[in-house]
């Protein structure tokens, strides 16, 4: 039922309760005239455009939840092109219903109901909410500063900055949910003093790339590494990954071996590609050689098809593919099975972003501006996150299948980016039938045996123990990538279960995946989403004191001589613009020696031709589109996680 007046709240205008009401996330849902038992109700006629509302004299108003109403039932196409998007209505019957008083001068809120019967935003969602979104115009319009920085640094012998690693507490508190897997990168060298940046960066719960700290090294050798690696793992409260994944570089496998020897180990899949077509030079054993290195294969296998693709190739001898074949612990997929990765087989997360800074960078290429490009490219990571939470929390993902509660329990727990992946495997779970099943007798395990539809070569083993409600597949994807595989789906739809049990459920890609984050760990991205949504508010409410008082010109005059002043007494009162003494600042650390381009000298009579290469491969007398490579599909820069290997 609808309740009593809140204590008759009355309003001289409309449109301060209308922002009032936008505050506590609610919007206008009916817009114009519409009629019920039979007595007039007059809403909003007019919505005015970036500046300013118009309003049109009205006599009751609804306002209800954004969740209010239900998606409309619409023809189920077959073969449907886009995805399903997220379900944003929940039937939610929350809402204010405003009259006019008898003289029609002022609002009042007559009825109210404000149960709602779904998860509210947080105050760090509020942005995202579509009025407030309209209202704040973009995260850019906001400026804030990270607070909490922990950065050490390494001078050489006169004086010069050497080394340099800093991370925030935002940073440090991600690691603490997100650090077992961690991959870095020191390809990007574009700055005046030829440093290598080194952002050492991880996924969290949406699949997204977040950066944990960011190094600046003098040179790519063991020692330097080392050094990044101490003070990060420093930095971190001496909390080691379980797994890293770099590039290949032997300077890099020394540091991990002396400073987190426990971490597994493993090589980027496609620098692996791009190597492989640059000593072997052959297209076709560029693609065999991929292939063994991805598939999800078992050791035997793996051990069989290598012997094959080197004596078909008549590589045998090569020095590059033997020194792989001795590292296939470090490069093969057979070989990493059952090791978690977290689905990162890759530098890329770390090559994309060094792609972004050199974009943002362009010509300004100093450590100053080096450091204001990363945390505005971090700024802008954590707006994503915090747009994937807002997106989890308070939309529900389309179900495809006909096994609703099963599904349904996957979608309340798990991100959307991680519910997806679920819901392939739960897809092709179809694919598989139980071949045979053992009851043991010495305890209370059972054993299925599956087999995949008109495949007969592959058997894959189940066991499900009753008490501990485990379930271990002989895939190994679950213990490789956290999420569970077609095969156990299979068995516990088998077993009748409606829901995923513990077990299955990492909570590393669940939506409480911080929700275990300790106290002592200061998260300031929260100080800056208020602000941002602080600044929200106070642009609205200026959007329309402007319009009004530029009617006239006594209210334009008075209106700015009042901001005027407020400004003046905030900046005051809060030092925004005090000045400070540069000259009484002792910097104590030097710039280094800025690294002096070496120009090519060419003789007058004679102009060498610069030889263009392939920006794939590397390749000479082709480019990008007609690269071989790109033909056979050996592009690996797009992550799948698809296991079509099972």
């Amino acid at each position: 039922m609808l309740t009593q007046p809140m204590n008759a709240m009355k309003y001289i205008m409309l449109m301060n309760l209308t922002y009032w009401l936008v505050s506590y996330s609610l919007h206008v849902i009916k817009l114009g005239t519409f009629t019920r038992d039979s007595h007039k109700n007059m809403g909003l006629v007019h919505v005015g455009e970036q500046h300013g509302l118009t309003w049109k004299e009205c006599e009751d108003t609804e306002f209800c939840c954004s969740k209010e109403g239900f998606r409309e039932s619409k023809v189920n196409i077959v073969d449907r092109q886009r995805a399903h998007t997220s379900i944003t209505r929940t039937r939610c019957k929350a809402r204010v219903i405003v009259t006019t008083t008898n003289t029609n001068d002022q609002w009042v809120i007559s009825k109210s109901y404000q149960k709602h019967i779904h998860a509210l935003c947080t105050p760090t969602m509020t942005p995202f909410i579509r009025s407030n979104r309209a209202q704040a115009g973009g995260y850019h319009n906001v400026g804030f500063t990270h607070k909490d920085l922990n950065n050490a640094l390494q001078r050489d012998e006169s004086g010069a900055l050497h080394n340099l690693i800093w991370s925030d507490s935002t940073s440090r508190s991600d690691y603490i949910c997100f650090g077992d897997v961690i991959t870095f990168d020191t390809t990007y060298k574009d700055n005046l003093y030829g440093r290598p940046i080194m952002p050492i960066v991880g996924v969290n719960h949406h699949h997204n790339t977040i950066v944990f700290a960011t190094a600046i090294i003098a040179d790519e050798t063991s020692q330097y590494f080392e050094w990044v690696l101490h003070n990060f793992l420093e930095a971190m409260m001496n909390k080691s990954p379980i797994s890293v994944v770099t590039d290949g570089d032997s300077a890099m496998q020394r540091a991990i071996k002396s400073v987190i020897p426990n971490a597994k180990h493993r090589l980027c899949y496609w620098h692996l590609s791009r190597n492989a077509q640059a000593n072997i030079g052959d297209p076709k054993f560029t693609a065999a050689f991929s292939k063994c290195m991805a598939s999800w294969w078992t050791t035997d296998k793996f051990d069989i098809q290598w012997r094959s693709v080197v004596s078909e190739f008549n590589v045998e001898k090569h020095p590059w593919v033997i020194e792989k074949g001795n590292t296939r612990h470090l490069c093969a997929q057979a070989y990493l099975t059952g090791h978690f990765f977290a689905n990162i087989r890759s530098t890329q997360r770390c090559e994309s972003m060094n792609a972004s800074l050199a974009i943002a960078l362009k010509h300004k290429k100093t450590y100053l501006d080096v450091v204001h490009a990363i945390e505005d490219g971090i700024s802008r990571m954590r707006l994503n996150e915090l747009k994937a939470d807002y997106l989890s929390s308070q939309t529900k993902p389309f179900q495809i299948t006909k096994l609703v509660e099963f599904e349904s329990h996957a979608s309340e727990i798990f991100t959307h980016k991680s519910f997806h992946a679920f819901q392939e495997e739960l897809q092709r779970e179809t694919l598989y039938r139980i071949q045979e099943e053992i009851q043991s007798l010495s305890d209370e395990c059972q054993y299925f045996y599956l087999k995949k539809y008109k495949e007969k070569n592959r058997t894959f083993e189940i066991s499900f123990d009753s008490r501990t409600k485990t379930l271990n597949c002989s895939c190994r994807k679950f213990k490789t990538i956290g999420l569970s595989c077609r095969h156990q789906i299979h068995v516990l739809k088998h077993l009748d279960y409606t829901y995923l049990p513990g077990y299955l459920i990492q909570s590393r890609w669940t939506k409480d995946a911080k929700a275990s984050v300790p106290s002592f760990v200061d998260l300031n991205v929260p100080q800056e989403i208020m602000q941002m949504a602080r600044f929200a508010s106070l642009r609205a409410n200026a959007s329309m004191l402007c319009y009004s008082a530029s009617k006239t010109d006594v209210s334009f005059k008075i209106t700015r001589d009042e901001m005027k002043r407020l400004t003046e007494e905030f900046e005051n009162s809060f030092g925004l613009n005090d000045s400070v003494n540069r000259s009484s600042v002792l910097n104590n650390v030097r710039d280094p020696q800025r690294k002096q381009s070496k120009r090519k000298e060419v003789t007058k009579n004679k102009v060498e031709k610069k030889i263009r290469r392939c920006g794939f491969c590397n390749g000479e007398g082709h480019n990008k589109l007609t690269c071989p490579q790109v033909k056979l599909g050996l592009n690996t820069s797009t992550q799948s996680t698809s296991t079509d290997f099972f």
